[in-house]
């Protein structure tokens, strides 16, 4: 699955199961989606998207979870319905933080047996522009080496 495919899972996932542990009263049920849909992410993804895949969870259970709360807020005015948003937001990430945790751990652990290293590697290259034009850095040498070398060097033109 692509990192796109596996965001828009993670999301479907952590809605549905917000809804269901509303409907049901279970808060168990919105943090085992959560560990659910991190770790399934993590394991059915491509490799190339597993950076972005533990990245995004926690922003994405964030959105998920204010669009359940604004979706089932009952107010009569939308200043009641925001408030009443904002506070089951704040009191379900507090329900929930363990569960988050654990989610983000056992994805994070999925995706390193998997090839994250690599993936950081690879951005680490991108972001510094090394696109595998130079070989592996060596020690540099110290002056005096250098100064030696430059001594010992039968291209040099002979002036010093």
């Amino acid at each position: 699955m692509t990192a796109r495919g596996a965001v828009l899972a993670m999301f479907a996932l952590f809605f549905l199961g917000m809804l269901a542990a509303g409907s049901l009263h279970l808060g168990v049920l919105t943090g085992l989606s959560f560990v659910a849909g991190s770790a399934l992410a993590a394991r059915y993804t491509r490799r190339e998207g597993l950076l972005a895949v533990v990245v995004t969870p926690p922003l994405i259970f964030l959105i998920a979870l204010v669009g359940t709360e604004v979706l089932t807020s009952h107010a009569d005015t939308a200043k009641h319905a925001l408030t009443s948003a904002a506070e089951g937001t704040i009191f379900t990430l507090a329900a929930v933080a363990p569960w988050l945790f654990c989610g983000v751990l056992v994805g994070v652990v999925i995706a390193l047996f998997r090839g994250l290293r690599q993936c950081v590697s690879d951005l680490r290259t991108e972001l510094h522009g090394d696109f595998g034009l130079r070989q592996p850095s060596a020690p540099r040498p110290t002056l005096a080496r250098r100064r030696a070398m430059a001594q010992r060097d039968p291209r040099g033109s002979g002036e010093r």
